[in-house]
């Protein structure tokens, strides 16, 4: 074992951060060009585009908490999470890769081009949930609980936001398809080098628990349990199942009924929400604390998801027409490719990628200087809900704001905050309050939290529609913002810390 994992150095947190961070890179470049690259290569519908955005969580649903649930009980190359990191890192290369080909695959199988694409989107979207799973629970399983857990995942963040911010500056200096190529590679040699110098934990340290599981005021929920709280976004699943079998087998012929199915599914999961959070306030337990957790993660990242598909469409119809908007993404790309020509595609897709550069620049400084301090003062649970209001009134400044380049820049960093807690603190929190034994699984229902919401992301987009400019789309992502701030203002900071062991 190196002797920085076994003083637990800054240099190793950074190392055990590749992976995830090979992940959060090709999701970053995935952000920045798949919608645009479906659109403008290829010509697909904004449906059809949403169809393809949709295989995503439909897979992550499916395979991570499979994944997880292997992974506990894998051992095979020295390794539990070993194998997988490696076989996600090997598909996911060769994912991105094929997204440039779409068209000559379609031509070489005879398939049709949405059906290639759909295909293709599950491959990278397989390759993406074999590895983020591991690769977090890797992250709890090689670091103590406290202080050095929120500094482990905090690192992870920097280093995912640092790269993701290299993808946005390769998008906007050299374009879109210069950001593919580089994140093959990227993806390959990220999650596989790491590999080579991280020492695992045999699985016999895990068959009790931990010491640090032992001796808390709280029970800790178990795998099982950890299921179990997912059953109040059942709704999202109905939602997400339907959309998908109308597109691929009726030709959108039920679509009449895709608003109104959405609207109660949505209702459905806002009334068990409260039910649970009334129960947790008269009965608290580890269960109905979960579900609390797993709702207001599901409800931001049902509007962070959206987000990430509309924003191109929102950019090109109502950042770009406004006179003079595209000053600083344009005069970038143009000094560095000596004056090049640029279409209003291309110039949507460079704000865009300069809107996430800021969002992520703002995610990778603030986990490591600024929000784990506030952690260790504030408490974990008050910094992350904290964030998530910050993000909702982003979103309604984004909303309102007239349109202009800046004002989209100035929502993207405000954005940044909530971001940067979404996808580092908020893993410290719930790792600490499941059982260590089942990590792997635990993880992959984490994420199933913000799957089972991401499928809900078309009847967003109906909406949106319906209000008749897709600017107003995101008056609804501030909505779905609250509703998380909501949830997780029921989450006791106290219980929290004090998760003991399984019930």
């Amino acid at each position: 074992m190196l002797d920085a994992q076994k003083r637990l150095s800054t240099g190793f947190l950074i190392l055990l951060s590749l992976p995830t961070a090979a992940v959060g890179f090709a999701l970053s470049s995935g952000i920045a060009t798949t919608t645009w690259l479906l659109s403008s290569r290829y010509n697909l519908h904004l449906e059809n585009i949403a169809l393809i955005w949709l295989m995503g969580p439909l897979m992550g649903l499916l395979v991570q908490p499979l994944v997880g649930a292997l992974s506990d009980r894998t051992w095979w190359m020295k390794g539990r999470r070993r194998p997988y990191l490696l076989a996600g890192g090997l598909a996911g290369a060769g994912s991105t890769y094929a997204m440039l080909k779409l068209d000559i695959l379609a031509s070489a199988t005879g398939l049709s081009l949405i059906a290639v694409a759909v295909l293709v989107a599950l491959v990278a979207d397989l390759a993406t949930n074999v590895t983020f799973n591991p690769a977090r629970s890797l992250v709890a399983d090689l670091t103590p609980e406290g202080p050095a857990r929120v500094q482990g995942y905090s690192w992870m963040q920097t280093v995912s936001g640092v790269l993701g911010i290299s993808a946005y500056l390769i998008s906007i200096f050299f374009g879109n398809l210069a950001l593919v190529l580089v994140t093959v590679g990227v993806v390959f040699f990220l999650t596989l080098v790491p590999l080579l110098f991280i020492e695992e934990t045999a699985p016999a340290a895990m068959q009790g628990a931990t010491p640090h599981d032992a001796g808390r005021a709280a029970p800790r929920a178990s795998g099982m349990a950890a299921f179990r709280a997912l059953w109040p976004m059942v709704g999202f699943l109905v939602y997400g199942v339907f959309v998908a079998v109308d597109k691929l087998f009726f030709g959108d012929a039920l679509a009449a009924g895709a608003v109104p199915l959405f609207l109660a599914m949505v209702l459905l999961t806002l009334l068990w929400g409260i039910g649970i959070v009334w129960q947790g306030r008269r009965r608290p337990s580890s269960e109905n604390r979960l579900r609390a957790m797993l709702l207001g993660h599901g409800f931001a990242w049902l509007g962070v998801q959206s987000m990430f598909v509309m924003g191109f469409f929102y950019v090109r119809d109502f950042v770009v027409p406004s006179a003079g908007t595209a000053v600083l993404a344009d005069g970038l790309y143009q000094f560095a490719n000596s004056g090049a020509s640029t279409s209003v595609a291309d110039t949507a897709g460079r704000i865009l990628s300069m809107g996430f550069l800021l969002l992520n620049l703002v995610g990778a400084a603030l986990p490591v200087l600024v929000l784990e301090p506030l952690c260790q003062r504030f408490g974990k649970v008050r910094v992350h809900r904290s964030a998530m209001g910050l993000m909702a009134a982003a979103y309604g400044f984004m909303a309102l704001a007239p349109a202009n380049e800046v004002f989209f820049y100035a929502g993207m960093l405000l954005c940044g905050i909530g971001w940067s807690s979404l996808i580092s603190i908020v893993f410290a929190i719930y790792s600490e309050a499941v059982d260590s034994r089942a990590m792997g699984v635990s993880m992959g229902v984490f994420n199933s939290s913000l799957v089972l919401p991401a499928l809900a992301v078309p009847g967003l987009l109906k909406l949106s529609d319906a209000l008749g400019q897709h600017r107003w789309v995101f008056a609804l992502f501030a909505l779905c913002l609250a509703l998380s701030f909501a949830f997780w203002w029921a989450v006791s900071e106290r219980e929290v810390v004090g998760a003991g062991p399984a019930e």
